[in-house]
Protein backbone atom coordinates (compact mmCIF):
# COMPACT_ATOMS: atom_id res chain seq x y z
CA UNK A 1 0.00 0.00 0.00
CA UNK A 2 1.26 3.48 -0.91
CA UNK A 3 1.97 5.81 2.01
CA UNK A 4 1.37 9.51 1.27
CA UNK A 5 2.04 12.49 3.59
CA UNK A 6 -0.12 15.61 3.05
CA UNK A 7 1.48 18.93 4.04
CA UNK A 8 -0.82 21.95 4.28
CA UNK A 9 -1.77 25.13 6.08
CA UNK A 10 -4.50 24.98 8.69
CA UNK A 11 -6.54 27.42 6.63
CA UNK A 12 -6.71 24.73 3.93
CA UNK A 13 -7.84 21.91 6.22
CA UNK A 14 -11.21 21.41 4.53
CA UNK A 15 -9.57 20.83 1.14
CA UNK A 16 -6.81 18.69 2.70
CA UNK A 17 -9.40 16.42 4.29
CA UNK A 18 -11.28 16.10 1.00
CA UNK A 19 -8.11 15.20 -0.86
CA UNK A 20 -7.14 12.69 1.82
CA UNK A 21 -10.53 11.01 1.49
CA UNK A 22 -10.24 10.84 -2.31
CA UNK A 23 -6.77 9.27 -2.16
CA UNK A 24 -7.84 6.87 0.58
CA UNK A 25 -10.70 5.71 -1.65
CA UNK A 26 -8.07 4.87 -4.28
CA UNK A 27 -6.24 2.66 -1.80
CA UNK A 28 -3.57 5.04 -0.47
CA UNK A 29 -2.55 5.13 3.17
CA UNK A 30 -2.76 8.84 3.96
CA UNK A 31 -0.90 10.57 6.80
CA UNK A 32 -2.55 13.85 7.79
CA UNK A 33 -1.91 15.50 11.14
CA UNK A 34 -5.55 16.21 12.01
CA UNK A 35 -6.20 12.46 12.10
CA UNK A 36 -2.89 10.69 12.70
CA UNK A 37 -1.38 12.23 15.84
CA UNK A 38 -2.40 10.06 18.82
CA UNK A 39 -3.52 11.74 22.04
CA UNK A 40 -0.56 12.39 24.33
CA UNK A 41 2.07 11.99 21.58
CA UNK A 42 4.49 14.86 21.06
CA UNK A 43 3.48 16.77 17.95
CA UNK A 44 6.98 17.08 16.46
CA UNK A 45 7.71 13.38 17.01
CA UNK A 46 4.46 12.40 15.30
CA UNK A 47 5.23 14.63 12.31
CA UNK A 48 8.73 13.18 12.02
CA UNK A 49 7.36 9.64 12.12
CA UNK A 50 4.82 10.47 9.42
CA UNK A 51 7.49 11.99 7.18
CA UNK A 52 9.84 9.03 7.59
CA UNK A 53 7.23 6.34 6.92
CA UNK A 54 5.58 7.97 3.88
CA UNK A 55 6.70 7.17 0.32
CA UNK A 56 5.72 10.53 -1.13
CA UNK A 57 4.74 14.02 0.05
CA UNK A 58 1.92 16.13 -1.37
CA UNK A 59 2.22 19.82 -0.49
CA UNK A 60 -0.88 21.98 -0.90
CA UNK A 61 0.14 25.41 -2.21
CA UNK A 62 -1.62 28.54 -0.96
CA UNK A 63 -0.38 31.92 0.30
CA UNK A 64 -0.75 30.70 3.88
CA UNK A 65 1.10 27.45 3.21
CA UNK A 66 3.98 29.24 1.48
CA UNK A 67 4.29 31.50 4.55
CA UNK A 68 4.26 28.56 6.96
CA UNK A 69 7.62 27.49 8.38
CA UNK A 70 6.21 24.08 9.31
CA UNK A 71 5.05 23.41 5.75
CA UNK A 72 8.42 24.51 4.35
CA UNK A 73 10.28 22.26 6.78
CA UNK A 74 8.18 19.29 5.66
CA UNK A 75 8.64 19.58 1.89
CA UNK A 76 12.28 20.71 2.31
CA UNK A 77 12.97 17.56 4.32
CA UNK A 78 11.75 15.45 1.42
CA UNK A 79 13.76 17.35 -1.17
CA UNK A 80 16.91 17.14 0.97
CA UNK A 81 16.45 13.38 1.25
CA UNK A 82 15.67 12.90 -2.46
CA UNK A 83 12.13 11.72 -1.77
CA UNK A 84 9.34 12.55 -4.26
CA UNK A 85 7.23 15.69 -3.80
CA UNK A 86 4.08 16.63 -5.72
CA UNK A 87 2.92 20.25 -5.32
CA UNK A 88 -0.80 20.99 -5.62
CA UNK A 89 -1.89 24.52 -6.43
CA UNK A 90 -4.98 25.38 -4.41
CA UNK A 91 -4.68 29.17 -4.56
CA UNK A 92 -2.13 31.33 -6.42
CA UNK A 93 0.88 32.15 -4.27
CA UNK A 94 4.54 33.10 -4.46
CA UNK A 95 6.16 29.66 -4.57
CA UNK A 96 9.60 29.00 -3.15
CA UNK A 97 12.12 28.69 -5.98
CA UNK A 98 13.05 25.08 -5.06
CA UNK A 99 9.41 24.06 -5.07
CA UNK A 100 8.65 26.01 -8.25
CA UNK A 101 11.03 23.75 -10.18
CA UNK A 102 8.56 20.89 -9.72
CA UNK A 103 5.50 20.81 -11.99
CA UNK A 104 2.38 21.30 -9.87
CA UNK A 105 -1.14 19.88 -10.29
CA UNK A 106 -3.54 22.77 -10.85
CA UNK A 107 -6.53 22.34 -8.54
CA UNK A 108 -7.12 26.08 -8.70
CA UNK A 109 -7.99 26.32 -12.42
CA UNK A 110 -9.33 22.82 -13.08
CA UNK A 111 -12.45 21.10 -11.86
CA UNK A 112 -11.67 18.96 -8.80
CA UNK A 113 -12.25 15.60 -10.53
CA UNK A 114 -10.17 16.58 -13.55
CA UNK A 115 -7.29 17.74 -11.38
CA UNK A 116 -7.62 14.58 -9.32
CA UNK A 117 -7.26 12.56 -12.53
CA UNK A 118 -4.01 14.40 -13.33
CA UNK A 119 -2.78 13.79 -9.77
CA UNK A 120 -3.58 10.09 -10.12
CA UNK A 121 -1.59 9.91 -13.36
CA UNK A 122 1.36 11.70 -11.79
CA UNK A 123 1.30 9.29 -8.84
CA UNK A 124 1.35 6.42 -11.33
CA UNK A 125 4.41 7.92 -13.05
CA UNK A 126 6.16 8.08 -9.70
CA UNK A 127 5.48 4.42 -9.00
CA UNK A 128 2.54 4.88 -6.64
CA UNK A 129 0.01 2.23 -7.66
CA UNK A 130 -3.57 3.13 -6.86
CA UNK A 131 -7.04 2.18 -8.05
CA UNK A 132 -8.53 4.92 -10.29
CA UNK A 133 -11.66 5.41 -8.24
CA UNK A 134 -12.44 8.71 -10.00
CA UNK A 135 -14.52 9.85 -12.93
CA UNK A 136 -13.01 9.88 -16.44
CA UNK A 137 -12.05 13.42 -17.51
CA UNK A 138 -14.05 15.33 -20.06
CA UNK A 139 -12.71 15.24 -23.66
CA UNK A 140 -12.41 19.00 -23.43
CA UNK A 141 -9.78 18.55 -20.72
CA UNK A 142 -6.21 19.01 -21.99
CA UNK A 143 -3.63 18.36 -19.26
CA UNK A 144 -0.52 20.47 -19.23
CA UNK A 145 2.45 18.24 -20.11
CA UNK A 146 5.32 18.02 -17.66
CA UNK A 147 7.87 17.96 -20.49
CA UNK A 148 7.06 19.70 -23.76
CA UNK A 149 8.12 17.74 -26.92
CA UNK A 150 10.62 19.23 -29.34
CA UNK A 151 9.09 20.69 -32.55
CA UNK A 152 10.78 18.03 -34.73
CA UNK A 153 9.09 15.31 -32.76
CA UNK A 154 5.60 16.59 -33.50
CA UNK A 155 4.11 14.99 -36.64
CA UNK A 156 2.18 17.20 -39.08
CA UNK A 157 -1.16 15.46 -38.68
CA UNK A 158 -3.37 18.41 -39.68
CA UNK A 159 -2.10 19.88 -43.01
CA UNK A 160 -5.42 21.29 -44.15
CA UNK A 161 -6.27 22.93 -40.87
CA UNK A 162 -2.84 24.46 -40.57
CA UNK A 163 -2.95 25.79 -44.18
CA UNK A 164 -6.44 27.12 -43.73
CA UNK A 165 -5.43 28.85 -40.52
CA UNK A 166 -2.56 30.63 -42.30
CA UNK A 167 -4.77 31.72 -45.22
CA UNK A 168 -7.47 32.93 -42.86
CA UNK A 169 -4.94 34.92 -40.84
CA UNK A 170 -3.54 36.60 -43.97
CA UNK A 171 -7.03 37.36 -45.21
CA UNK A 172 -7.95 38.88 -41.86
CA UNK A 173 -4.89 41.13 -41.86
CA UNK A 174 -5.61 42.25 -45.45
CA UNK A 175 -9.22 43.04 -44.72
CA UNK A 176 -8.29 45.00 -41.62
CA UNK A 177 -5.87 47.07 -43.72
CA UNK A 178 -8.62 47.78 -46.24
CA UNK A 179 -11.14 48.55 -43.51
CA UNK A 180 -9.00 50.77 -41.32
CA UNK A 181 -5.84 52.03 -43.03
CA UNK A 182 -7.18 52.97 -46.50
CA UNK A 183 -10.14 55.06 -45.21
CA UNK A 184 -7.73 56.79 -42.89
CA UNK A 185 -5.51 57.80 -45.80
CA UNK A 186 -8.41 59.31 -47.78
CA UNK A 187 -9.31 62.04 -45.30
CA UNK A 188 -10.89 64.16 -48.03
CA UNK A 189 -13.60 61.59 -48.55
CA UNK A 190 -14.53 60.47 -45.04
CA UNK A 191 -18.03 59.83 -46.12
CA UNK A 192 -16.92 56.74 -48.02
CA UNK A 193 -15.14 55.30 -45.05
CA UNK A 194 -18.19 53.92 -43.23
CA UNK A 195 -19.80 52.10 -46.19
CA UNK A 196 -16.40 50.67 -47.15
CA UNK A 197 -15.90 49.37 -43.63
CA UNK A 198 -19.37 47.84 -43.55
CA UNK A 199 -18.81 46.12 -46.85
CA UNK A 200 -15.50 44.75 -45.70
CA UNK A 201 -17.01 43.44 -42.47
CA UNK A 202 -19.75 41.71 -44.42
CA UNK A 203 -17.12 40.10 -46.63
CA UNK A 204 -15.17 39.09 -43.53
CA UNK A 205 -18.23 37.52 -42.00
CA UNK A 206 -18.88 35.54 -45.17
CA UNK A 207 -15.32 34.35 -45.21
CA UNK A 208 -15.35 33.22 -41.61
CA UNK A 209 -18.65 31.40 -41.91
CA UNK A 210 -17.95 29.85 -45.32
CA UNK A 211 -17.64 26.07 -45.25
CA UNK A 212 -14.35 24.92 -46.83
CA UNK A 213 -14.80 22.83 -49.92
CA UNK A 214 -11.54 20.93 -49.52
CA UNK A 215 -12.16 17.55 -47.95
CA UNK A 216 -10.65 17.03 -44.51
CA UNK A 217 -9.07 13.83 -43.30
CA UNK A 218 -9.90 14.75 -39.70
CA UNK A 219 -12.38 12.62 -37.80
CA UNK A 220 -15.10 14.96 -36.58
CA UNK A 221 -15.34 15.28 -32.80
CA UNK A 222 -18.69 15.69 -31.19
CA UNK A 223 -18.44 18.51 -28.68
CA UNK A 224 -18.82 17.38 -25.09
CA UNK A 225 -20.69 19.69 -22.80
CA UNK A 226 -18.65 20.53 -19.71
CA UNK A 227 -20.85 20.55 -16.63
CA UNK A 228 -20.75 23.68 -14.54
CA UNK A 229 -19.64 22.89 -11.02
CA UNK A 230 -20.32 25.10 -8.03
CA UNK A 231 -17.62 25.31 -5.38
CA UNK A 232 -18.81 24.30 -1.95
CA UNK A 233 -17.75 26.73 0.75
CA UNK A 234 -16.57 25.44 4.07
CA UNK A 235 -19.15 25.78 6.84
CA UNK A 236 -19.21 29.19 8.47
CA UNK A 237 -16.62 29.44 11.20
CA UNK A 238 -14.34 26.77 9.78
CA UNK A 239 -11.08 27.03 7.79
CA UNK A 240 -11.61 29.06 4.65
CA UNK A 241 -14.87 30.64 5.82
CA UNK A 242 -14.30 32.64 9.03
CA UNK A 243 -17.02 34.47 10.94
CA UNK A 244 -16.96 38.25 10.75
CA UNK A 245 -19.82 39.12 13.13
CA UNK A 246 -20.81 37.70 16.50
CA UNK A 247 -24.43 37.36 15.39
CA UNK A 248 -23.48 35.04 12.52
CA UNK A 249 -22.42 32.25 14.88
CA UNK A 250 -24.73 29.75 16.57
CA UNK A 251 -23.19 28.20 19.72
CA UNK A 252 -22.11 24.56 19.47
CA UNK A 253 -21.56 22.42 22.60
CA UNK A 254 -19.81 19.09 23.17
CA UNK A 255 -18.57 17.12 26.16
CA UNK A 256 -14.98 15.85 26.30
CA UNK A 257 -13.82 13.70 29.23
CA UNK A 258 -16.61 15.05 31.41
CA UNK A 259 -15.87 18.70 30.51
CA UNK A 260 -18.60 20.66 28.74
CA UNK A 261 -17.00 22.77 26.02
CA UNK A 262 -18.09 25.37 23.49
CA UNK A 263 -16.77 25.61 19.95
CA UNK A 264 -15.06 28.91 19.08
CA UNK A 265 -15.12 29.43 15.28
CA UNK A 266 -12.37 30.53 12.94
CA UNK A 267 -12.19 34.29 12.59
CA UNK A 268 -10.36 37.48 13.53
CA UNK A 269 -10.67 40.07 16.29
CA UNK A 270 -8.76 43.01 17.74
CA UNK A 271 -7.02 42.14 20.99
CA UNK A 272 -6.54 44.86 23.58
CA UNK A 273 -8.33 48.06 24.54
CA UNK A 274 -8.54 51.48 22.93
CA UNK A 275 -7.06 54.49 24.69
CA UNK A 276 -10.54 55.76 25.51
CA UNK A 277 -11.49 52.43 27.08
CA UNK A 278 -8.30 52.43 29.16
CA UNK A 279 -8.89 56.00 30.34
CA UNK A 280 -12.46 55.17 31.34
CA UNK A 281 -11.51 51.96 33.18
CA UNK A 282 -8.68 53.66 35.06
CA UNK A 283 -10.97 56.52 36.10
CA UNK A 284 -13.54 54.00 37.40
CA UNK A 285 -10.84 52.24 39.37
CA UNK A 286 -9.66 55.58 40.81
CA UNK A 287 -13.19 56.41 41.87
CA UNK A 288 -13.57 53.12 43.77
CA UNK A 289 -10.12 52.51 45.24
CA UNK A 290 -8.74 56.06 45.40
CA UNK A 291 -5.45 55.13 43.78
CA UNK A 292 -4.87 52.65 40.94
CA UNK A 293 -1.75 51.68 39.05
CA UNK A 294 -2.30 53.02 35.55
CA UNK A 295 0.34 50.65 34.13
CA UNK A 296 -1.99 47.72 34.84
CA UNK A 297 -4.38 49.26 32.34
CA UNK A 298 -1.83 50.52 29.83
CA UNK A 299 -0.57 46.96 29.31
CA UNK A 300 -3.72 46.32 27.25
CA UNK A 301 -2.11 48.23 24.39
CA UNK A 302 -1.19 48.47 21.58
CA UNK A 303 -4.11 46.80 19.88
CA UNK A 304 -3.51 44.33 17.08
CA UNK A 305 -5.65 42.03 14.95
CA UNK A 306 -5.35 38.34 15.84
CA UNK A 307 -6.77 35.66 13.54
CA UNK A 308 -7.64 32.02 14.13
CA UNK A 309 -7.52 29.96 10.97
CA UNK A 310 -9.35 27.06 12.54
CA UNK A 311 -11.84 26.66 15.36
CA UNK A 312 -11.00 25.49 18.88
CA UNK A 313 -12.88 24.39 21.99
CA UNK A 314 -13.00 26.14 25.36
CA UNK A 315 -14.64 25.13 28.63
CA UNK A 316 -18.24 26.26 28.95
CA UNK A 317 -17.63 27.03 32.63
CA UNK A 318 -14.69 27.06 35.01
CA UNK A 319 -13.47 23.70 36.29
CA UNK A 320 -15.50 22.92 39.42
CA UNK A 321 -14.60 21.02 42.57
CA UNK A 322 -16.42 17.89 41.42
CA UNK A 323 -14.67 17.93 38.04
CA UNK A 324 -11.29 18.53 39.64
CA UNK A 325 -11.82 15.74 42.15
CA UNK A 326 -11.25 17.85 45.28
CA UNK A 327 -12.29 21.14 46.85
CA UNK A 328 -10.31 24.32 46.97
CA UNK A 329 -10.96 27.20 49.36
CA UNK A 330 -14.75 26.87 49.10
CA UNK A 331 -16.86 23.71 49.45
CA UNK A 332 -19.59 22.61 47.04
CA UNK A 333 -19.53 20.33 44.03
CA UNK A 334 -20.30 23.05 41.49
CA UNK A 335 -18.20 25.81 43.01
CA UNK A 336 -15.14 26.62 40.87
CA UNK A 337 -11.92 24.96 42.00
CA UNK A 338 -9.75 27.63 43.58
CA UNK A 339 -6.35 27.56 45.27
CA UNK A 340 -4.91 25.92 42.19
CA UNK A 341 -1.48 26.79 40.77
CA UNK A 342 -0.77 27.36 37.11
CA UNK A 343 1.18 24.12 36.97
CA UNK A 344 -1.68 22.17 38.60
CA UNK A 345 -4.23 23.69 36.22
CA UNK A 346 -2.05 22.88 33.21
CA UNK A 347 -1.52 19.30 34.39
CA UNK A 348 -5.25 18.78 34.91
CA UNK A 349 -6.08 19.92 31.38
CA UNK A 350 -3.27 17.97 29.72
CA UNK A 351 -4.26 14.77 31.53
CA UNK A 352 -7.56 14.96 29.64
CA UNK A 353 -6.07 15.71 26.23
CA UNK A 354 -6.66 19.43 26.66
CA UNK A 355 -4.63 22.51 27.54
CA UNK A 356 -4.93 25.94 29.06
CA UNK A 357 -6.21 28.60 26.63
CA UNK A 358 -3.88 31.33 25.43
CA UNK A 359 -4.95 34.78 26.51
CA UNK A 360 -5.79 35.57 22.87
CA UNK A 361 -8.10 32.54 22.70
CA UNK A 362 -9.66 33.52 26.00
CA UNK A 363 -10.31 37.10 24.85
CA UNK A 364 -11.63 36.00 21.45
CA UNK A 365 -14.08 33.62 23.13
CA UNK A 366 -15.18 36.49 25.39
CA UNK A 367 -15.63 39.34 22.88
CA UNK A 368 -15.60 37.92 19.33
CA UNK A 369 -15.17 39.81 16.03
CA UNK A 370 -17.44 42.58 17.36
CA UNK A 371 -14.83 43.40 20.01
CA UNK A 372 -17.29 43.63 22.93
CA UNK A 373 -16.06 45.24 26.14
CA UNK A 374 -17.99 42.65 28.19
CA UNK A 375 -19.09 39.17 27.09
CA UNK A 376 -22.70 40.33 26.75
CA UNK A 377 -22.13 43.79 25.22
CA UNK A 378 -20.42 47.14 25.69
CA UNK A 379 -22.25 48.28 28.84
CA UNK A 380 -21.52 46.97 32.32
CA UNK A 381 -24.42 45.11 33.99
CA UNK A 382 -23.86 43.87 37.54
CA UNK A 383 -26.74 41.40 37.25
CA UNK A 384 -24.76 39.34 34.69
CA UNK A 385 -21.74 38.40 36.83
CA UNK A 386 -20.43 37.72 40.33
CA UNK A 387 -18.15 40.57 41.41
CA UNK A 388 -17.69 42.68 44.52
CA UNK A 389 -21.20 44.16 44.78
CA UNK A 390 -23.41 44.74 47.83
CA UNK A 391 -22.90 41.16 49.07
CA UNK A 392 -19.13 41.57 49.09
CA UNK A 393 -17.36 42.00 52.46
CA UNK A 394 -14.75 44.47 51.20
CA UNK A 395 -14.85 48.25 51.43
CA UNK A 396 -14.57 48.65 47.65
CA UNK A 397 -17.91 46.91 47.08
CA UNK A 398 -20.43 48.33 44.63
CA UNK A 399 -23.74 48.79 46.44
CA UNK A 400 -25.75 49.38 43.25
CA UNK A 401 -26.04 45.61 42.62
CA UNK A 402 -26.53 42.57 44.86
CA UNK A 403 -26.00 39.08 43.42
CA UNK A 404 -26.29 37.35 46.81
CA UNK A 405 -22.78 35.83 46.73
CA UNK A 406 -19.89 36.91 48.96
CA UNK A 407 -17.72 34.05 47.67
CA UNK A 408 -17.48 32.33 44.26
CA UNK A 409 -20.89 31.37 42.87
CA UNK A 410 -21.57 27.88 41.47
CA UNK A 411 -20.40 27.73 37.87
CA UNK A 412 -23.01 28.80 35.35
CA UNK A 413 -25.05 30.83 37.84
CA UNK A 414 -25.25 33.83 35.50
CA UNK A 415 -26.61 32.69 32.10
CA UNK A 416 -27.20 36.34 31.19
CA UNK A 417 -23.47 36.82 31.08
CA UNK A 418 -22.89 34.27 28.30
CA UNK A 419 -20.52 35.26 25.54
CA UNK A 420 -21.28 35.07 21.82
CA UNK A 421 -20.10 31.42 21.70
CA UNK A 422 -22.09 30.38 24.77
CA UNK A 423 -19.26 30.48 27.34
CA UNK A 424 -20.24 31.46 30.90
CA UNK A 425 -18.46 33.22 33.78
CA UNK A 426 -15.81 34.90 31.64
CA UNK A 427 -16.46 38.05 33.67
CA UNK A 428 -16.18 37.79 37.44
CA UNK A 429 -16.42 34.77 39.76
CA UNK A 430 -12.68 33.85 39.65
CA UNK A 431 -9.55 34.96 37.86
CA UNK A 432 -8.58 32.32 35.29
CA UNK A 433 -5.12 31.04 34.38
CA UNK A 434 -4.03 31.19 30.76
CA UNK A 435 -0.97 29.64 29.12
CA UNK A 436 0.53 33.04 28.26
CA UNK A 437 3.59 34.58 29.94
CA UNK A 438 2.80 38.02 31.32
CA UNK A 439 6.25 39.59 30.82
CA UNK A 440 5.84 39.98 27.05
CA UNK A 441 4.26 43.34 26.24
CA UNK A 442 1.67 43.88 23.56
CA UNK A 443 1.28 43.70 20.60
CA UNK A 444 0.34 40.08 21.10
CA UNK A 445 2.22 37.51 19.00
CA UNK A 446 1.87 33.83 19.63
CA UNK A 447 5.27 32.96 18.17
CA UNK A 448 7.47 35.41 20.12
CA UNK A 449 8.04 33.16 23.14
CA UNK A 450 5.11 34.19 25.31
CA UNK A 451 3.53 30.74 24.91
CA UNK A 452 6.67 28.87 26.02
CA UNK A 453 5.37 26.19 28.38
CA UNK A 454 8.89 25.19 29.44
CA UNK A 455 9.43 28.53 31.18
CA UNK A 456 8.72 27.73 34.82
CA UNK A 457 9.85 31.03 36.34
CA UNK A 458 7.78 33.70 34.61
CA UNK A 459 4.40 34.97 35.69
CA UNK A 460 1.37 33.86 33.66
CA UNK A 461 -1.56 36.01 32.57
CA UNK A 462 -4.77 35.84 34.58
CA UNK A 463 -8.07 36.86 32.97
CA UNK A 464 -11.65 37.74 33.87
CA UNK A 465 -11.77 39.37 37.30
CA UNK A 466 -13.32 37.65 40.32
CA UNK A 467 -15.93 37.69 43.07
CA UNK A 468 -13.89 40.09 45.23
CA UNK A 469 -12.77 42.55 42.54
CA UNK A 470 -14.28 45.64 40.98
CA UNK A 471 -16.06 46.08 37.65
CA UNK A 472 -13.10 47.43 35.55
CA UNK A 473 -11.39 44.07 36.08
CA UNK A 474 -14.38 42.28 34.56
CA UNK A 475 -13.75 43.72 31.09
CA UNK A 476 -12.85 41.30 28.30
CA UNK A 477 -9.49 43.03 27.83
CA UNK A 478 -8.44 43.14 31.52
CA UNK A 479 -5.32 41.12 32.37
CA UNK A 480 -3.15 40.71 35.44
CA UNK A 481 -0.10 38.93 36.91
CA UNK A 482 -0.75 38.89 40.61
CA UNK A 483 1.63 36.04 41.31
CA UNK A 484 3.93 33.43 39.78
CA UNK A 485 3.08 30.04 38.37
CA UNK A 486 3.42 28.28 41.71
CA UNK A 487 1.14 30.68 43.56
CA UNK A 488 -2.42 29.85 44.48
CA UNK A 489 -5.28 31.88 45.86
CA UNK A 490 -8.94 31.63 46.71
CA UNK A 491 -9.66 33.79 43.67
CA UNK A 492 -7.54 31.83 41.14
CA UNK A 493 -9.15 29.13 39.02
CA UNK A 494 -9.14 27.97 35.41
CA UNK A 495 -10.93 26.45 32.44
CA UNK A 496 -9.50 24.20 29.73
CA UNK A 497 -9.23 24.56 25.97
CA UNK A 498 -8.90 21.95 23.26
CA UNK A 499 -7.78 21.92 19.63
CA UNK A 500 -10.52 21.18 17.13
Amino acid sequence: MAHIFISYSRLDEVFARRLATSLSDMGADIWIDVEDIPAGMKWSSAIQHGLDTADLLIVIISPEAMASRNVEDEWQYYIDNNKPVIPILLRPAKIHFQLSRIQYIDFHRLDYELALRELYEELQRKGIRLSPNISAPSRAYQPVPHHYPQPSAVPNRKPFLVGAAVVAALALVSLLVIAVVIPALNRDNLGNAIPTTVAVMETLTDLITQTPTTASTEVPITPTEIPITTATLAPLGFPGNPVTRNADWTPISQNFSGIDMQLVPAGCFTIGASQQQIDTAWAQCQAVLGQCNRLLFEDEQPQIEVCFGEPFWIGRVEVSNVRYGSSGSFPGDNVPRTNVTWQDARQFCESRGMRLPTEAEWEYAARGPDGLEYPWGNTFDGARLNYCDASCQYDHRDNTFNDGYNTPAPVGSFPGGASWVGVLDLSGNIWEWTSTIYGFPYPYRKDDGRENLLDTGSKRVLRGGSWNWISPDARTTARDDYAGQNASSDWYGFRCARDY
